[in-house]
């Protein structure tokens, strides 16, 4: 290098170039350069010796630049262009798209714009983005198969649970390395006497009653591994049955896995169909009207005595309502029934009106029932037809010969107005007592089925000498 251009180095400049040099040094700073006219007319083409498909766009020369771009990228060009002009020389790069052309595919490049010379001809530099255009596809293509691999992860997902939902055998798929259950049926929920919620994630071998040191994870194991034909007895710890478990192992992702059916052992599978049977007979053939409601009073089952009783043409009209709409005093009626249900477990003999589907009513005796089943607290109603309105204490208040004898002889003593004030007062003591035995002396339910305030019920109370007794 001369000492001319050692200063220039020095100061920041660049030496003098050759002319025949520009050419293959532009060629090498970038994959593909084009000069164009004050026109945007292409005077010049130069392309990186490794640049792929270099033949097909040597072709440009002589074109106007929008001829080799896609229809998309002209309005960018000319846009880009135009701030290049615009800024004296300052835009920044624009990606542009060029036509495919003789084999050589759409053509992706970054083109960044220098000004030379005094004619207004512009340097386009441009960066072939194949490569990264390539890499993205690779990308999208990664993520629409972990796309897909996901949704058939789902779909197995769902096929398991409705398999393991439509066995009536108990399963429960147990971790062996950490003992823990990891799925469990429906059937395995009344099994065992837990909810799924608490069984699932939780050890299993609480379960069941220890026998000996060995818990029942190894036993489970060591028959599975020995293929026994003999199952793994165990006692549940809540339910107290004898249950049979027949283990197999396998591998999962994260260890082995265990997946145990359980039956009942013993002669207690046949008890326990029989029952069912029994059960099932008496609720389909039943002359009572049987309904189960839950927590809320909103209907779950009924058999079909109960349509019958409420004059419904199709049984499946019952889902999704609330046996409220039949009982002649509606939510009171079920408020009732179902508090006194949930604090002493059951009701006997409560007293009310049934109404039909067109209105029609009719007296009923109705028992309710706390249940437990799977987990969730249900109430079963046995309603049967009655004749007359009976209270839960089994006699109805009637007005006494005494209490009629005082009004009578009222009359020619007193006026018409102070007799039926009196005759209120009998009747209205009648009432208040009868509401308060109906609901097993809950004050707040009492008042609520007359219509009163709890005050007001607590003020009656007293005037009648009732609120000692009640």
């Amino acid at each position: 290098m001369t000492s001319h251009g050692e200063n220039a180095w020095a100061h920041g400049l660049l030496p003098m170039i050759d002319p025949k040099d520009v050419t293959g040094i532009v060629s090498r700073i970038s994959d593909l350069a084009l000069v164009l006219s004050d026109t945007d007319k292409i005077t010049a083409v130069s392309c990186n010796p490794d640049f792929v498909g270099r033949q097909a766009v040597e072709a440009w020369k002589d074109l106007p630049v929008q001829d080799i771009l896609n229809v998309e990228s002209v309005p960018k060009f000319e846009t880009r262009l135009k701030q290049f002009k615009e800024s004296s020389g300052s835009a920044k790069a624009v990606e542009l798209n060029h036509v495919a052309v003789d084999g050589l595919g759409e053509l992706p490049m970054r083109y960044s714009l220098h000004a030379i010379g005094t004619d207004g001809e512009i340097l386009m530099l441009g960066r072939d983005m194949r490569p990264i255009a390539d890499m993205q596809q690779q990308l999208v293509s990664a993520q629409i198969a972990l796309e897909n691999d996901y949704e058939s992860q789902r779909e197995h997902d769902t096929r398991f649970r409705v398999l393991m939902e439509s066995s009536n055998t108990a399963t429960v798929l147990v971790s062996v390395k950490t003992g823990n259950v990891v799925a469990c049926n429906a059937a395995a929920e009344k099994l065992l006497g837990k909810a799924r919620g608490v069984l699932v994630d939780g050890p299993l071998d609480p379960e069941f009653e220890s026998k000996g040191r060995e818990n029942v994870i190894n036993r489970l194991v060591s028959a599975a591994s020995e293929q026994s034909i003999s199952p793994v007895i165990a006692k549940s710890r809540l339910t107290k049955l004898m249950l049979s478990l027949r283990p197999s192992l396998f591998r999962g992702v994260n260890g082995q896995m265990l997946l145990c059916k359980i039956t009942v052992a013993g002669g207690q599978d046949a008890s326990l169909d029989q029952l069912q049977t029994q059960l099932l007979g008496l609720y389909d053939s039943g002359v009572d009207a049987i309904v189960f409601v839950d927590a809320s009073g909103q209907i779950l089952s009924a058999n079909d005595a109960f349509p019958k009783l409420a004059d419904i043409t199709h049984s499946y009209s019952l889902q999704h309502r609330s046996v409220a709409e039949f009982l002649g005093r509606g939510s009171v009626d079920v408020n009732v029934m179902l508090e006194n249900a949930r604090r002493t477990g059951q009701m006997r003999l409560y007293a009310t009106k049934l109404v039909s589907e067109h209105g029609s009513e009719r007296a009923v005796e109705i028992s309710t029932t706390q249940i437990s089943a799977g987990g969730q607290t249900i109430f079963g109603m046995i309603i049967r037809d009655s004749k007359r309105v009976e209270s839960a204490g089994g006699t109805k208040k009637q007005i006494t010969d005494v209490d009629m004898q005082s009004v009578i002889e009222l009359i020619g003593g007193q006026s018409l107005k102070d007799i039926v004030a009196k005759t209120t007062d009998v009747v209205e003591k009648m009432c208040i007592e009868t509401a308060v035995e109906m609901t097993s002396n809950n004050r707040v339910a009492a008042a609520e089925m007359l219509g009163l305030s709890r005050q007001s019920l607590y003020v009656k109370l007293r005037k009648y000498g009732l609120l000692s007794k009640s």
